[in-house]
Formats: structure tokens, sequence, C-alpha cells
């Protein structure tokens, strides 16, 4: 709109003005073609404007966390399945910590027994409501390395720091 609106000698026009001012636009792979109505000021045979324009891709480029050996190799990203899961079992660790959270008589078994899971497996998926939130923001985003599914998430340490020791990732840089 900027470059159309060098065209018009009013700048206060309004997009429905510069709408009118165009007759035919072409959208090629590196520009953009704006063939200007007779309405538009200047010369009286047609001009054209030409723009540089380069579509986004529709691919989101996501850059997998490494390990400190792991630089030079292509790490390939976890698998969509084993993201699911981990998300889901994020969900449930959050909402049972909740529970167990707002009422102090609420314990594991009438909760394992509800969900139709062991007390053990309840426990381990809790863990997982301490995990560090770059790495959970990872493994949402898919940006954790194949193989970092739920059985390797659950159980790490309390600090977020020995977290991201423990599974031999480096932590993302703070700005």
């Amino acid at each position: 709109m900027e470059t159309l609106g060098k065209v018009s000698s009013n700048a206060a026009s309004s997009q429905i003005d510069i709408r009118n001012l165009i007759d035919r636009v072409v959208i090629g792979r590196s520009t953009i073609r704006l063939q200007l109505s007779e309405v538009a000021e200047g010369d009286a045979g047609p001009r054209t404007l030409t723009v540089p324009w380069t579509p986004s891709s529709p691919f989101r480029k996501r850059e997998i966390i490494q390990g400190a050996g792991d630089a030079e190799m292509n790490v390939r990203p976890m698998r969509a399945d084993a993201r699911a899961i981990l998300i889901e079992a994020l969900g449930d660790a959050h909402r049972w910590l909740d529970e167990l959270l707002s009422d102090p008589r609420q314990t594991l078994e009438p909760l394992a027994s509800r969900e139709g899971k062991t007390e053990r497996s309840i426990r381990m998926t809790l863990s997982l409501a301490f995990l560090a939130p770059d790495i959970v923001k990872a493994a949402v985003e898919g940006r954790l390395p194949r193989g970092f599914g739920l059985k390797r998430l659950v159980d790490l340490p309390m600090a977020w720091p020995d977290q991201w020791h423990a599974l031999g990732l480096q932590a993302p840089a703070r700005a």
C-alpha cells in the first residue's frame, strides 16, 4: 500500500480509494505486478508497478535442542505420536497435582483407582508437572530430539538445571 500511496497525491487516501487505483494484480514467484487504472494520476497510458516479493515458507522451521556432543550430527525431532502422548501426560500431571493440592484429603490411592492406573504410574506422571518450562515448551513445539518421550522425561531431578544435565541436553541461552 505504501507504493500505491506514492501514486496518489492525497496522503489521507483510504484503502478503498487505493483499491480503485488498481486494475489488475499479478503475483509471480518473486514479484507482485500492479497494473494501475486510468483513474491513477500521471501518464495517460497504463502504468505498472512491480514490487519485489518472496512468499513465506509453508513449513515451520524447528531447531532441535541438541546435546553437547551432537552439534555436528543431524538430529531428528521426536515422533509426533510420542509428542502427543507426552502432551496428554503433561495435562494429566498438572490436573492431578491441582486435585491433590486443592483437597488435603485426596490421596494417590483413590486417584489411581478412578483413573484406572497404578499408584506408581500416577507418581511417575506427576513428576512431569515439575519439568523445567523450557523443556515443556520444547516438547510442545516438537523441538526435543527423537527418543525424548514420556519414559525419558519422568523421574528427573527436581532442579531445572539438573534436568537438562540428566537428559544430556544444553539448556537454551538466556537473553
